[in-house]
């Protein structure tokens, strides 16, 4: 359904989507606005086409059938695909926090934070976080998604982070940092 979808788009023309939600299926009338190719799944951007709604991003994948309306529709000027898009994304990053975590980084570990964790988050948290302790180390406290993730993330830190909790956490580091000394005789 990408190429109907695309050439509404292109064209300016309301479509009629229905698309999977949940256990059912839901048919919306939208104004497509753009796409967008995020990690090889393709969304549209549109808005509710009733009353002048709100905008929303819809998985093409979901749609079971779209048809293109003859009727046209006017843009808003105003809409910025890049930044509605950012936002969204910024929105959806934060939603799957659900877990935290708290570190004590080195300086190059607070250099490198950004790089292994969600930017916006890793910046939030090094903004609410302390002076350095007397050995340069800053202790902040990071939203994670789950204590999996955080693990696969945080373990490309390597030294310049410890994890001071949650203890299950720090456990998991400690009982591989003895295997790794083990694995290397040291």
């Amino acid at each position: 359904l990408l190429p109907r979808v695309a050439d509404a788009v292109w064209d300016d023309r309301r479509i009629t989507a229905r698309y999977r939600r949940g256990e059912g299926e839901v048919e919306r009338e939208l104004e497509p606005y753009g796409l967008v190719l995020k990690a090889g799944a393709w969304y549209l951007c549109a808005r509710v086409a009733a009353g002048g709604g709100s905008f929303r991003v819809y998985r093409i994948e979901r749609f079971t059938a779209v048809e293109a309306g003859e009727e046209r529709f006017e843009r808003m000027a105003e809409f910025d695909l890049p930044a509605f898009w950012q936002e969204r994304a910024e929105q959806f990053a934060r939603s799957i926090l659900r877990d935290e975590v708290v570190l004590r980084l080195s300086a190059e570990g607070v250099r490198r934070l950004g790089h292994v964790v969600d930017p916006l988050s890793a910046r939030e948290a090094l903004a609410r976080a302390g002076e350095p302790d007397g050995g340069g180390r800053v202790t902040l406290t990071l939203p994670v998604e789950s204590l999996e993730v955080a693990y696969e993330q945080l373990t490309g830190l390597g030294a310049e982070a410890e994890v001071v909790g949650p203890a299950e956490l720090r456990e998991r580091f400690v009982r591989d940092a003895a295997r790794l000394a083990e694995m290397y005789g040291a």
